[in-house]
């Protein structure tokens, strides 16, 4: 895999640091150099942030496939990075609120999560737009790889659409109304 191309994947290992893509694109990035953001207060839920790892390893994995498979997964890496950097620092984190709120808790330091999802809630426009850019090419990628035969590939495409239909249909609309909720929670209790 070429220096680019292998940052880029790194540095989607790293989703949650605050880097310019062209840091990404021109291979300024290592792990090293460039160490995630912990959001300690709000982490994401667990089952999310392996589904992403995962996501993330096996798109490595394609971007070293031979020929036309490994140029169409690296194409999607490329288009996939900087949004999933920006899905871990704004939309996800707050999903880490919904069971305590579900059970009825609240509590000041919840606030730290309205700039999130105020963030999510303005930039999802952009987001849903770079879910088309994204779709087209893991559509791309997937196609390729059924043509090519590569079943691991194909099926990682699969996974791919249908974590962003889950992210549209459920996550982006749950990280908002946690901010919403929070927001309501804690003007009711200053009014008391």
């Amino acid at each position: 895999m070429s220096t680019p191309v292998r940052s880029i994947v790194t540095a989607a290992l790293l989703a949650a640091t605050v880097i310019p893509a062209s840091r990404v694109a021109h291979g300024q990035i290592t792990p090293q150099k460039d160490k995630p953001v912990h959001t300690a207060a709000f982490p994401i839920p667990e089952s999310l942030r392996r589904e992403h790892e995962e996501i993330h390893h096996r798109l490595e994995d394609a971007t070293r496939a031979p020929g036309a498979v490994g140029e169409a997964a690296r194409a999607l890496a490329e288009v996939l990075h900087p949004h999933f950097v920006r899905e871990e620092q704004i939309a996800l984190p707050p999903l880490a609120l919904l069971a305590p709120l579900a059970r009825g808790e609240t509590s000041a330091e919840m606030r730290e999560v309205l700039p999130m999802t105020d963030s999510l809630r303005a930039e999802l426009p952009r987001m849903l737009e770079e879910h088309k850019a994204i779709r087209a090419a893991t559509l791309r990628m997937g196609e390729t790889a059924r043509t090519a035969g590569n079943a691991e590939v194909a099926a990682l495409a699969d996974a791919l659409a249908l974590h962003a239909q889950s992210e549209e249909e459920l996550f982006y609309p749950a990280a908002i109304v946690v901010g919403d909720l929070v927001r309501a929670r804690m003007a009711a209790a200053a009014s008391r």
